[in-house]
């Protein structure tokens, strides 16, 4: 990896859950790393009064959580690279205080550094802040122009489509497109990022990854957990908007988008864009054939209110008017309290003369990262009977190979302006536009809510029910290497 450009990095809500559970960690692991240049510098916004030390604490709660222990000299670097402004981001009077305390650590520096503005705080607040960093020239670089100004910001990126164009506007009064950087983490992960390598590098599937060689798609994220204490946030989102819209949609987009003319971020992002417009919503007339909602079963009292809709699980079915995709479903659910914490994508491949006989490709990126394809040989012996078979690459397998954490791998493409993981306008929009009709059939109860035991796998039967047309189902019953899912192993024998 190239070195990286020099840069301040300034957190607003650096004790926030965000900060404490993803950002300084990462930030440790790129330190300890010496993946960061020397002149890289972290600025905390905070009002509570906040130190240094209370930040280093922070970082001690969190590594040692995972197992591991503080390296003293990582910490001792990072001392020194943080300063904490304390100001309250509500009053237009004190961001000059935030553009005093940059001029003067880029002087001491010596050198000019990209500003990158690393909003951890609530979507509600991002005009306001954008703003006001805008009309303190906080989005032009540093002191004297020579460097960028970069905003990185984290979803929900609007609330419906019209909320989200708000945003996209609002944002860019003071921020240009370039100089947004949308995250969505899922993006950075390793095994989603191999997912166009894998497809377009390799001649037996790049060949075959369309219509008449896949049956059907499917992407699964479900969680065990339940909302954990995020019951205002959530109880007013829900899962279609919460997975779908953003992190969902953007995997099956890489899934599906056609090879970009070069594989750099504008035609990726071309790619993806395109590919997006193209997936057709359900009609309102067959939502309740198409999509599936739930709730868990404790949900209604963890958020005190027995009267919500909000739907905890969502699973719905979506087409692609695109030639190479004509009538290949796409299935993809999500849900919070269910049996197990599993992100995955599962490729069906078909055989048109044996329709009965499917291989199955497993991308799973969460936990356990692997890649496994499940393929039909003779069982040893003197009857001619199959048996299902599995080849795997499994990450944890493979020894002395850096696997960074996903907010690592955000930080430091933001550090060196590379946008490919990150999402435009754009495709923003246009997933908002293949989910706002779900939406609104489930506002106006056109579509039943059904209520699913914890830590089950959700409401079974209906979702079941969306893969019928493909004799499927989801692949949730047996682990098998990389703990990837596959269907159960059948012998079939031949006469």
């Amino acid at each position: 990896m190239r070195d990286l450009e020099p840069a301040i990095l300034t957190i607003f809500g650096i004790t926030g859950d965000l900060a404490k559970r993803k950002l300084l960690p990462a930030l440790y692991h790129l330190a300890h790393d010496k993946l960061l240049p020397d002149s890289f510098r972290i600025v905390g916004i905070s009002r509570r009064g906040t130190t240094v030390n209370d930040v280093l604490k922070i970082i001690e709660v969190s590594i040692s959580s995972s197992g591991k222990s503080c390296d003293k000299t990582t910490l001792a670097w990072l001392k020194k690279v943080i300063t904490i402004v304390d100001m309250d981001i509500t009053i237009p009077e004190q961001y000059s205080k935030l553009k005093h305390e940059l001029d003067i650590i880029e002087d001491s520096t010596g050198i000019c550094l990209n500003r990158l503005f690393y909003l951890a705080i609530p979507s509600t607040l991002f005009g306001a802040v954008t703003d006001r960093l805008g009309k303190e020239d906080l989005n032009n670089g540093c002191q004297h122009g020579v460097t960028e100004s970069r905003l990185l910001i984290e979803k929900p990126f609007g609330y419906d489509l019209a909320s989200a164009k708000e945003l996209i506007t609002t944002l860019k009064d003071s921020f240009t497109e370039k100089q947004i950087y949308r995250i969505d983490h899922y993006l950075a992960k390793e095994t989603v990022q191999n997912i166009l390598t894998f497809r377009f590098e390799n001649p037996l599937f790049s060949t075959s990854w369309d219509k008449t060689h896949i049956s059907h798609i499917m992407i699964t994220a479900s969680e065990e957990i339940g909302i954990e204490g995020r019951v205002t946030f959530y109880d007013q989102i829900g899962a279609l908007r919460d997975l779908i819209q953003s992190h969902l949609l953007q995997i099956l987009a890489l899934v599906t988008m056609d090879r970009p003319k070069n594989m750099d971020a504008i035609n990726i992002h071309k790619a993806k864009e395109a590919i997006l417009k193209k997936v057709l919503p359900p009609a309102a007339d067959m939502t309740s054939e198409e999509t599936v909602r739930g709730q868990y079963d404790s949900y209604k009292q963890e958020v005190g209110n027995k009267h919500s809709t909000t739907e905890t699980f969502a699973a719905v079915r979506l087409y692609i008017d695109e030639p190479r995709w004509q009538g290949v479903p796409m299935f993809i659910r999500t849900g919070k309290a269910l049996a197990e914490k599993v992100t995955e994508i599962t490729v069906a491949f078909k055989d048109s003369k044996a329709p009965e006989c499917l291989n199955y490709l497993t991308i799973r990126i969460q936990p356990n990262e692997g890649i496994v394809l499940n393929l039909r040989i003779k069982k040893p012996g003197f009857n001619q009977q199959v048996e299902d078979v599995q080849m795997d690459f499994c990450y944890n397998e493979k020894l002395g190979v850096s696997h960074p954490d996903a907010y690592e791998r955000v930080l430091v493409d933001v550090m060196r302006g590379d946008k490919t993981l990150f999402a435009t306008s754009n495709e923003v929009l246009a997933s908002w536009e293949i989910i706002e009709p779900i939406l609104y059939a489930w506002q106006s109860d056109r579509q039943p809510l059904y209520i699913y035991k914890n830590n089950s796998w959700g409401p079974e039967e209906p979702a079941n029910n969306l893969l019928k047309e493909v004799s499927g189902e989801w692949l949730t019953d047996i682990l098998h290497v990389c703990n990837v899912h596959l269907p159960e192993l059948t012998t079939i024998k031949h006469k």
